[in-house]
């Protein structure tokens, strides 16, 4: 069978080779979901923020990495965009690298607080809920600062580039 090579559309990525002759069905399957929800205009771009104030609500992309490493796209997954919460995730991974779940789920808690993402409301132990609100994100950001001291930023910049790619 012929290996299909795929190029991701950031002109530094490497080349993929699937192993597959034809479109690997995980790829066919993003790009019909892309193909099927590209038409969706629903909703409004926030305007709160300037940074999602100036998003082209046109692009829509869809990135996928397995565990394994192999990376699908379709749309405009290479279009530069704010990530915004999504660097909670980020922030809570680098908290427990650094000072072990143990130190990470006394300071913050793990479970679903049902609201939204700038909540800043604790439990009654006086956690945030979880590291995905502001307050738990907060906190993420207290522990990686008591390691680092006033570097903790340029702890966090580099290490959401090596999870985010």
């Amino acid at each position: 069978m012929d290996a299909q090579i795929f190029r991701l559309t950031h002109p530094n990525s490497p080349i993929r080779h699937s192993g597959y002759a034809t479109e690997p069905p995980l790829q066919r399957f993003l790009n019909e979901c892309h193909e099927e929800f590209r038409s969706d205009n629903s909703g409004a771009v926030a305007d709160y923020i300037p940074q999602l104030k100036e998003a082209n609500p046109a692009h829509f992309g869809i990135g996928l990495v397995t565990i394994d490493g192999h990376v699908y796209e379709a749309g405009d997954s290479a279009v530069p965009f704010t990530i915004q919460s999504v660097s909670k995730a980020f922030v809570f991974a680098l908290a427990l690298e650094l000072v072990g779940e143990e130190r990470v789920s006394a300071a913050i808690g793990v479970e679903p607080s049902g609201d939204a993402f700038n909540s800043i409301r604790l439990t009654n132990d006086n956690r945030p809920f979880n590291p995905m609100v502001n307050a738990g994100a907060i906190a993420c950001s207290g522990l990686i600062h008591q390691v680092d001291g006033n570097a903790a930023f340029e702890r966090v910049r580099p290490a959401r580039v090596v999870v985010s790619g």
